[in-house]
């Protein structure tokens, strides 16, 4: 009996070790296998762009580039052969669109209306389009974007920026997941912008996040320097945009993300500041943030731990994925705990549907927006009953940010080309004129 049962485990643990040197290889394998991938554009500066593709035969790296698409008088050329190709084009004009192309001896690449703009000291205007939750191919996935295009006129120059809110590439974030849910379906913003991208749960499932990406973490799109690419911050105009990670770094009070996060705010002097990350502070969509085992603790720990940051140095706007579906706040602060704890006399700043006002310089405790859009490419069934995010809708789209040096306003497009909700933050002295709801 004895030697039956020792057998038995021994099996048992034989077991369990085959699968996890079979889980080991099939990570490594989606997180390392390389795949041909089309030029793209990362590390986006006020004076400097990177460029990375991968061709499938060795070659030497070769970038045209100038300021108009007849004249692309500048060539940088690499000095050695490679299949994973990086190049930094340095040395540019601030706040200036030049123009592109990339040449290669083994791959088709299509150069047709290839651009970048670098970041901008200031800024009249900007406009943002944000999507979270956008890694799932299909038609769900091409309406959100084609109502995006829609929306600007198909005109590529009425955007800024684009912002992807994490899960980008389902269902593992592996090479060949990213290239058929990001690079190939968005081939013409790739071409012209820079997806600042934070990492979701799924993406955190493979190491391909951190081979694919380059981030500022010396502090070179603006902002103060991290030391790491999983948070950091960027200028651009008018706004201060903090991307941060709560999925794999320590989200403690006292953590080096944390730290980080306090020294940029109080260092930053930009009129608007808005925030990412990819589990949500509040949401009773797909996932539920009153459930502290619900994506491990992490939806807890941001709201524990980090609200009471954005309230001491006056946050603007906080835009989280993770639900699928859309979910958004009035003007808040100081909620830290469960929903049942939710107070609108003691937590809402203002109390309006649609306008809030707040003081042109930062100041503690004037109150933050959160909004939640994990529904670009799926959509989950919900209550969304959660009392501090009281405008819900099971309904896919993304989001639309237009910033001016005084007013920040978000449109959530819906799949059906509608704007579903609207709101907007005014910095310039004018009160608004609407009853609370």
């Amino acid at each position: 009996m004895k030697k039956y049962i020792r057998n038995s485990i021994l099996f048992i643990l034989l077991l369990a070790s085959l699968y996890g040197v079979g889980r080991l290889i099939d990570v490594s394998y989606g997180s390392y296998q390389f795949v041909e991938r089309q030029p793209y554009l990362l590390m986006q500066t006020q004076n400097s762009i990177t460029l990375k593709w991968q061709t499938p035969q060795e070659e030497f790296s070769n970038v045209a580039y100038g300021l108009t698409p007849q004249n692309l008088n500048h060539v940088l050329m690499g000095d050695k052969l490679e299949k994973k190709h990086k190049v930094v084009i340095p040395k540019l004009q601030e706040c200036t669109k030049y123009f592109y192309s990339v040449s290669s001896e083994s791959m088709s690449i299509d150069n047709s209306g290839r651009s970048f703009t670098t970041l901008c000291k200031n800024a009249d205007s900007q406009r943002v389009w944000v999507i979270g939750d956008s890694g799932e191919k299909g038609e769900n996935q091409k309406k959100v974007y084609a109502q995006m295009l829609q929306y600007i006129n198909n005109n590529f120059n009425a955007l800024s920026m684009w912002i992807l809110l994490g899960d980008n590439a389902y269902r593992s974030g592996t090479q060949k997941q990213y290239n058929e849910t990001l690079f190939e379906p968005y081939i013409e913003l790739v071409k012209r912008f820079v997806p600042w991208a934070i990492i979701g749960n799924h993406d955190n499932r493979r190491w391909a996040f951190d081979e694919i990406w380059d981030f500022p973490a010396q502090g070179e799109s603006g902002g103060v320097r991290s030391r790491s690419e999983n948070y950091y911050s960027i200028d651009n105009g008018n706004l201060h945009l903090v991307m941060l990670d709560s999925e794999r770094v320590d989200r403690s009070s006292d953590g080096a993300m944390a730290a980080w996060l306090r020294e940029d705010l109080k260092a930053n002097t930009k009129p608007w500041v808005v925030v990412t990350f990819h589990s949500p502070a509040y949401t009773d969509g797909g996932h539920k943030s009153d459930n502290f085992y619900d994506s491990m603790g992490r939806m807890t720990q941001m709201r524990e731990n980090f609200v009471p940051i954005f309230d001491a140095f006056g946050v603007d706007l906080v835009l989280s994925g993770h639900s699928h579906g859309y979910e958004r706040s009035k003007l808040m602060v100081a909620h830290v705990g469960k929903s049942i704890t939710f107070n609108a006399q003691k937590h809402l700043v203002q109390d309006n549907r649609s306008c809030y006002t707040k003081p042109l310089q930062a100041s503690s405790n004037s109150g933050t927006l959160y909004q939640l859009c994990g529904s670009s490419s799926k959509l989950d069934q919900a209550t969304l009953k959660h009392p501090a995010m009281p405008f819900a809708f099971e309904t896919m789209g993304s989001i639309i940010l237009e910033i001016t040096p005084t007013t920040l306003t978000s449109k959530f497009l819906t799949i059906e080309g509608k704007i579903a909700d609207e709101f907007i933050i005014r910095k310039d002295n004018i009160s608004c004129k609407e009853e609370s709801k």
